[in-house]
C-alpha cells in the first residue's frame, strides 16, 4: 500500500480540491464494494484511495504531508493508515458524497423499470434479449458537471471547495461537531460559473439505450430481474440505480403451466379413445412431437413425458410435459349411430366395471 496520497489518487501536488475530489470520485465508484462483491483486492484499493483523499481534502493534513513528504514521518498519519478499516472507508465515502446523511440529497440513482413479455420457448429454455430503455445519464454537453463547457467550474466560496460544512455546537456534554453537505454546491466543492445550456445545470440528460440481457429459463409472470447499475444516473455523485425487468406476461400458446410442468389438453373421439390414436403436440422447443395414446385411455387420464417441460430456475433438471386426454361426447346422433351405440351398449366391454 502506497503512503503517498498523490500517487494513490493519480494527481499532482498543485491540483486544486475540485480536481482531487474528481479523481477520488472516479476511483471510489470503480472500486466500491457494492460494484465488486467479494473482491478483496478491490476492497483494499477502496480503502487506500479513501485514506488518500481524507489526507488531501484536509488542508492541515495536506500541508503537513507536503512539508515532510511522508505519512510515516507523522505519527498520527501513520496510525491513520494502519488502523483504517472498511467500515471507516465506507463511512468516509458516505460523508464525502452525502449518502445517508440527513439534510442531503446525494444518493444512488432511481431504478428504471421495464416491462417485458416472453413466449413459450424463452421461458422453457431461457434467451438473450436486447432491451430498450430510456434513462437519465450524465449530460454529454458538460460531462455531468452542470457547467457551461466554455466557462467551467469555480471553487465554492461557502465551503472553500471542501464540499462539507462543519458545525460546532456547545452542549452540556461539551462541544459537538457535525458535518453536512454544503447547501450551495451540494457537497461537490465547486459550482458552475455558468450553467450548461444542454441540461440547464441539472447534470443529466435522457438517452435511449439498448442493453443485452440474458433471461434465465423458468421465469414466470410477475418475476423480477435486477440488473445492477443499469438504471438512472443521479444528479449527485452517487452510483446509478438498477434496471428492473418485470415479466408482465408469458404467452404459453396451446399449453398451460403448472409449476415447471407444461400441460397439453387434447380432445379425441370415443372411437379414438377406445382404439388408440396418434396425436401431434405443437412445438415446445423447435419441433412438434408425435405421441401415441394407448387404446382404452380414460377421459382426463394423463400421459407424462419426462423432462420435456420447463427448465428449472436456479436449479437442475426440468419439468415434465403432461398430455391430458379429453374425450369428446357428441351432442347429436343420427338414427344409424344411435342404433350402433345401442347394440354396443349391450356388450360387457362397454359396461363400466364395478
Amino acid at each position: 500500500m502506497s503512503h503517498n496520497p498523490y500517487e494513490v489518487l493519480g494527481v499532482d501536488r498543485g491540483d486544486d480540491q475540485a480536481t482531487i475530489k474528481g479523481a477520488y470520485r472516479k476511483l471510489a465508484l470503480q472500486y466500491h464494494p457494492d460494484r465488486n462483491p467479494g473482491d478483496r483486492a478491490a476492497e483494499e484499493k477502496f480503502k487506500e484511495i479513501t485514506q488518500a483523499y481524507e489526507i488531501l481534502s484536509d488542508p492541515e493534513k495536506r500541508r503537513r504531508f507536503d512539508m515532510t513528504g511522508s505519512a510515516d514521518a507523522m505519527p498520527d498519519m501513520a496510525d491513520f493508515f494502519g488502523g483504517f478499516g472498511m467500515d471507516d472507508a465506507l463511512r468516509a465515502f458516505q460523508d464525502i458524497f452525502g449518502f445517508g446523511r440527513s439534510g442531503t440529497t446525494a444518493s444512488a440513482g432511481e431504478d428504471a423499470v421495464v416491462d417485458i413479455e416472453l413466449d413459450l420457448r424463452e421461458v422453457v429454455l431461457g434467451s438473450t434479449r436486447e432491451i430498450s430503455v430510456t434513462r437519465n445519464e450524465h449530460c454529454s454537453g458538460c460531462d455531468g458537471t452542470g457547467a457551461h463547457p466554455d466557462h467551467g467550474l469555480s471553487r465554492c466560496e461557502r465551503c472553500g471547495g471542501q464540499g462539507r460544512i462543519r458545525t460546532v455546537r456547545r452542549t452540556l456534554l461539551g462541544a459537538m461537531q457535525s458535518v453536512t453537505a454544503c447547501p450551495d454546491c451540494g457537497g461537490r466543492g465547486s459550482v458552475p460559473v455558468k450553467v450548461c445550456p444542454e441540461c440547464g445545470g441539472t447534470r443529466l440528460e435522457s438517452r435511449d439505450r439498448k442493453i443485452s440481457v440474458d433471461l434465465p429459463a423458468g421465469v414466470s409472470e410477475g418475476h423480477f430481474i435486477r440488473l445492477r447499475g443499469q438504471g438512472h444516473f443521479p444528479p449527485d455523485d452517487g452510483p446509478p440505480g438498477d434496471m428492473i425487468l418485470r415479466i408482465r406476461n408469458v404467452d404459453y400458446g396451446d399449453f398451460q403451466r403448472d409449476g415447471y410442468d407444461l400441460l397439453y389438453r387434447t380432445r379425441i373421439s370415443f372411437p379414438q379413445a377406445a382404439l388408440g390414436t396418434r396425436i401431434t403436440i405443437p412445438p415446445v422447443e423447435d419441433e412438434a412431437t408425435e405421441v401415441d395414446l394407448p387404446s382404452g385411455i380414460q377421459p382426463g387420464e394423463r400421459l407424462v413425458l419426462k423432462r420435456k417441460g420447463i427448465r428449472k430456475l436456479k436449479g437442475f433438471g426440468r419439468g415434465d410435459l403432461v398430455v391430458i386426454a379429453d374425450v369428446y361426447v357428441p351432442e347429436k346422433l343420427s338414427r344409424k349411430e344411435k342404433s350402433v351405440l345401442q347394440e354396443l351398449d349391450g356388450s360387457d366391454h362397454f359396461k363400466p366395471s364395478s
